[in-house]
């Protein structure tokens, strides 16, 4: 299994958007994921734990790992979270005061001042883009914290690392974390890193912390930091920003507001990675350590959608495009068997009862239960698989705008699409597909390898969706 560390806000929002491609079958699984921020109630943090509020028994998240964000330190065990008064208390002597505020400025550090000190940034709610502050905490509880990601570095096949040089955790904690894990899995383990650039801006402010000046020092002094030291212990890397002279689709887009997910190409970008950097990287080019981009394509809008992905079985296209299609049909599929439920439940369709409605007969009656029952169950579960499905798409909607996706995919998804795009959708095409689909049951399956055992009505939902797409890629 493959193992993504991602750290900050940079690394979250690229561990959106590598979840995203697992639950469309972009990326191929098994991917288990490592989330390291200090603020693990954020909002980004939210909607990267529940998958924009679609997690629940009936479908797990994409990602595994994903579910949790750790923070960089042993939080349980600290009294105090405002940065000053981990390192200084009441004992503190006045040389030792001395040197932290020689170190840390007002806004990070909190200094003396006439009415006593100011207590700096709170860790707990984030490093503020203050990378001496996240470095500065990392080494005082790098052990504690960090101990169980060692143990899943050691037993993975590969290791990516992805997050930004910009904020206060990622800029503070990446090159100690990058050279701890490689400590950890010795020089023989393929290892990777995709770092994110500047590629959102911030809005002008005044004393304030965080700023578009304070987010470049991050960027510059990380950089100098990784081509010197960092680069050597990963296999290959990617970075990513906004050139010099963006298009309007490349260019640096508005932070969201209150930490939540800023809408972006990049992030989507630094995915591909996950893909590329392995392609790239021969005997030869480890040990040169090669560092990569991506050429921005002007003329073609839909160049990453065009990219070559991950290609499922059965399926001649591998673009990202076509997977995107795939989800738009699958949402309109599970729509019309709500939209005529008792044909889906009550197998009142023609053909339907020799079909699905056979397999749900069959596991219902090893559970117990009464086929009508428990065939709404695994219309609950579909529809749950939906929601996923609808907060991916969206997400693609939104960064690349409402494109038509009709050039995309294997002739039968493709013909489908083109359907659902001129409005001539009909809930007994969606049957029509479930009908077809069971030839290929028996071999579909549910292709994702869990980590747990799911229900018999969950587990009958995954092997329905995987005949489906099946059916749409043959």
């Amino acid at each position: 299994m493959d193992l993504v560390i991602a750290v900050g806000g940079g690394g979250q929002h690229i561990a959106l958007s590598i979840a995203r491609l697992l639950r469309i079958g972009a990326l191929a699984d098994p991917i288990e994921a490592f989330v390291i921020d200090a603020d693990s109630d954020s909002r980004l943090a939210g909607k990267l734990k529940l998958f924009g509020n679609t997690v629940s028994r009936e479908c797990p998240h994409p990602l595994d790992g994903a579910q949790t964000v750790v923070p960089p330190f042993a939080r349980d065990t600290m009294k105090e979270t405002a940065f000053r008064k981990i390192f200084l208390d009441d004992r503190a002597d006045p040389l030792e005061r001395e040197l932290f505020e020689l170190f840390y400025d007002e806004e990070s550090g909190g200094v003396e001042n006439g009415s006593g000190p100011m207590a700096g940034v709170d860790i707990g709610k984030g490093m503020f883009a203050n990378p001496s502050v996240g470095s500065a905490v990392f080494a005082s509880s790098k052990g504690g914290a960090m101990e169980p990601l060692f143990g899943k570095a050691r037993t993975a096949a590969r290791i990516f690392v992805v997050g930004s040089f910009l904020g206060g955790t990622g800029a503070g904690i990446m090159h100690q974390l990058i050279k701890l894990v490689r400590e950890a899995v010795g020089p023989a383990k393929p290892m990777y890193g995709a770092f994110l650039l500047r590629w959102f801006d911030l809005p002008p402010t005044t004393g304030q912390t965080v700023d578009v000046a304070t987010l470049l020092a991050s960027m510059g002094h990380g950089l100098e930091y990784f081509y010197r030291y960092t680069k050597a212990l990963l296999d290959a890397s990617m970075l990513l920003g906004v050139p010099d002279n963006p298009t309007q689709q490349i260019k640096a887009v508005p932070a969201a507001a209150e930490n939540d997910e800023t809408l972006s190409i990049y992030p989507l970008l630094a995915a591909s990675a996950l893909l590329m950097l392995p392609d790239k990287t021969d005997t030869q080019a480890r040990a040169m350590h090669r560092t990569y981009g991506l050429s921005h394509d002007e003329h073609d809008p839909l160049w990453v959608l065009r990219r070559k992905w991950n290609t499922p079985r059965g399926s001649k296209d591998p673009s990202l495009g076509a997977r995107l299609v795939e989800a738009v049909v699958l949402q309109e599929i599970y729509r019309s068997f709500r939209e005529k439920d008792s044909d889906f439940a009550d197998f009142d369709y023609e053909k339907g009862r020799a079909t699905w409605g056979s397999l749900i007969e069959n596991v219902a009656r090893r559970n117990n239960e009464k086929p009508a029952a428990f065939a709404r169950r695994v219309l609950g579960c579909l529809e749950a698989r939906s929601a996923q499905l609808r907060f991916v798409t969206w997400w693609f909607n939104t960064v690349f705008g409402n494109v038509d996706l009709s050039l995309f995919g294997d002739p039968r998804a493709r013909q489908l699409y083109a359907v659902h795009r001129d409005r001539g959708w009909k809930a007994p095409v969606a049957f029509k597909i479930l009908v077809d689909a069971f030839q290929y049951e028996t071999s579909a399956g549910a292709a994702r390898e869990k980590n747990r055992t799911p229900d018999p009505d969950v587990e009958l939902a995954e092997k329905i969706e995987a005949a489906l797409l099946a059916a749409l890629r043959n």
